[in-house]
């Protein structure tokens, strides 16, 4: 192969990666300014507490999270705020304990499509909104 070509097939060769690194960064910083939105619904029949926190520590009123909503809220309202993550850790109460029965804490996170078509690839739903709804009494088991 004549010498001229050599240097040139170098600078391809480091084109791909340069491209993938830049487009990477690209979407790392539009990632970044994404608000994600919350509703959560007050299904009833009772009034219940809720805690909402953006974190990951659980329990969710752990001084590593940052509190997003916390109070008391009559059944058929509808609770609404922002996130600046993916994903919020979430606890309520339950009757007939409503101040007092917090339940475990779990991480709620924005709705994703998954396929399975070779290989497993998530996607961000169209909607970003994390939705909830909450029952003030706990589900049987029987």
């Amino acid at each position: 192969m004549p010498q001229h070509r050599r240097p040139l097939r170098r600078r391809r060769s480091l084109l791909v990666p340069l491209c993938l690194s830049a487009l990477a960064l690209l979407t790392g910083h539009a990632d970044a300014d994404v608000v994600t939105p919350i509703e959560i619904t007050m299904l009833g029949p009772g009034a219940v507490r809720i805690r909402v926190a953006s974190g990951i520590t659980f329990p969710c009123d752990s001084g590593d999270n940052r509190r997003l909503i916390e109070g008391k809220f009559e059944a058929g309202s509808v609770v609404r705020a922002t996130t600046p993550g993916h994903c919020v850790c979430f606890q309520q109460t339950f009757e007939p304990f409503s101040d007092t029965d917090w339940s475990a804490s779990a991480q709620v996170c924005r709705p994703q499509f998954c396929t399975n078509f070779g290989r497993k690839r998530c996607v961000p739903a169209p909607d970003p909104t994390i939705r909830l709804q909450v029952r003030s009494q706990r589900l049987n088991s029987h």
